[in-house]
């Protein structure tokens, strides 16, 4: 009974280091406690999958900058990482537009 109480404690590091990652926490928390020795340098090696992470922020009311792609908060009004503008404005106008 030990023995299994620990491999469900033991899955949960490389579970919540592949969420952070943007895995999936209940098949890296059965993966981890599965093959625990196997899991945790998988979880630690992997690279994040960087559509999920993108999605996540976008849902939680984060946007694109539209100069070097970066994730900013909603309201912000200059890119903290290109430095640029990225206030609300308008639709866009054409310079010949009358």
């Amino acid at each position: 009974m030990e023995v299994l109480v620990l491999a469900v404690v033991i899955g949960l590091i490389p579970a919540v280091i592949a969420q952070g990652k943007g895995r999936s926490f209940i098949l890296w928390w059965i993966y981890g406690a599965a093959l625990f020795i196997v899991a945790l340098p998988h979880a630690l090696l992997m690279r994040p999958d960087q559509a999920t992470l993108e999605r996540k922020q976008l849902a939680e009311g984060m946007k694109k900058c539209p100069h070097c792609a970066e994730m900013i908060k909603a309201d912000a009004n200059v890119c903290r990482y290109c430095g640029r503008d990225v206030a609300q404005s308008g639709p866009a106008t054409g310079i010949n537009s009358q």
